[in-house]
């Protein structure tokens, strides 16, 4: 991808972004913008370190990735985050800068880090209808689960009133929210556990498996019934 398209680009507002060297997976420039800023610095010419950087990446047929770390925001927003993240990844106070985070910032499903294809997706999304869908999936709406803990995964594996005569043939749990398919995993493993009323609610484990399914991801759904109070639904692609 060279460019955003023109719906991305009047809605994307100012973003922070990092390039990404693919040949080692470090950072080595972090920059703020709004609409195809990210795109310009395999354009320059200059003997800037970044350029260099950028020009020996393409030199040994590699790939400069990017990412959207934070988007929407204002110009005065997006200055002082760029001076933040600048500020840590430059420091020499501490010799180790991977961070061990275990949930993503507030409303990093939203406003979080994306690659420029997400970006893309994201401010263009498409709608799903039923009949696209070819496989059995189980569909789980998170938006009170996700607002919570801030974990899609815990968010959409745990702990729902399913059908036990469905488990067995769920082969994709799609994670929905605020109407779009936001990320896909694949069940490995059902168990079950008690609520505080005693009911019996099922828990997935599973991998992320959203990058094998691009038709699905990002997609906005169709065919939820609008006041739907359920926030699971079944829709089996495959028949028996």
């Amino acid at each position: 991808m060279f460019e955003f398209s023109q719906s991305t680009i009047e809605s994307i507002g100012y973003y922070v972004y990092c390039l990404i060297d693919s040949r080692d997976k470090t950072i080595f420039y972090i920059g703020k913008g709004c609409g195809n800023r990210v795109f310009a610095h395999e354009q320059e010419i200059a003997e800037k370190e970044k350029n260099k950087r950028i020009h020996d990446i393409q030199e040994d047929n590699a790939t400069v990735e990017k990412y959207i770390i934070r988007h929407g925001l204002t110009e005065c927003e997006a200055f002082h985050l760029e001076a933040a993240l600048i500020d840590i990844f430059s420091s020499n106070v501490w010799s180790s800068r991977k961070l061990l985070n275990i949930m993503g910032g507030h409303h990093c499903l939203d406003n979080g880090m994306k690659s420029i294809s997400e970006i893309e997706a994201y401010y263009c999304v498409e709608d799903i209808t039923k009949a696209e869908i070819k496989h059995n999936c189980l569909i789980v709406n998170i938006n009170k689960t996700y607002e919570t803990n801030q974990n899609v995964y815990d968010a959409t594996r745990k702990s729902w009133l399913l059908n036990a005569s469905k488990i067995n043939d769920i082969e994709l749990v799609v994670s929905e929210y605020h109407g779009i398919f936001r990320a896909i995993y694949k069940p490995e493993k059902w168990y079950t556990e008690l609520d505080e009323k005693g009911r019996t609610r099922w828990v997935c484990e599973g991998k992320d498996v959203s990058d094998k399914y691009p038709t699905y991801i990002n997609r906005h759904n169709t065919f939820k019934k609008r006041g739907a109070q359920n926030p699971i639904s079944y829709v089996f692609g495959k028949e028996k």
